[in-house]
């Protein structure tokens, strides 16, 4: 029986080691993926889309990276000094003046609203977190 397992063992070492790399080299990827702010960015949009409707208008206007874009270009205008009232007005008012020439529907409207809505909130949170809202900033980090 020890004759056996002395034939086997170097067999069975290298199975041991082989499973054992490939599983290192697998969580790896899957933690750079997770530690990737775009990724993060990603999951929270789809979680924070609330209806079909905001879906539909995200698939179809946005996707992944043109929403990445979009929030960078958010936490920019920011940065620059810009208010968000005033970026959430100008919003506002292009979507109106698209729904007074009948190129969107009201309904459509409130979607794609919700959506830059979504995507400027979320972009507080991931890329420029020095402008969350203080609903945003964890209570045990407000209270330090």
């Amino acid at each position: 029986m020890i004759r056996n397992f002395y034939k086997i063992f170097p067999s069975l070492l290298l199975l041991i080691l082989t499973v054992s790399a490939c599983s290192n080299e697998k969580l790896k990827t899957i933690e750079s993926k997770a530690n990737n702010p775009d990724n993060e960015f990603e999951f929270r949009i789809k979680y924070f889309l609330e209806d079909n409707d905001e879906k539909v208008a995200y698939r179809e206007l946005f996707g992944r990276e043109k929403a990445i874009q979009e929030a960078k270009e958010y936490c920019n205008k920011l940065d620059q000094g810009k208010a968000k009232i005033a970026i959430i007005n100008d919003l506002g008012d292009d979507l109106k003046k698209k729904f007074d020439e009948n190129k969107i529907t009201e309904k459509e409207r409130k979607a794609i609203f919700g959506v830059y809505s979504t995507i400027h909130f979320t972009a507080q949170d991931i890329y420029c977190p020095q402008h969350r809202d203080k609903e945003q900033i964890p209570l045990k980090e407000r209270l330090k």
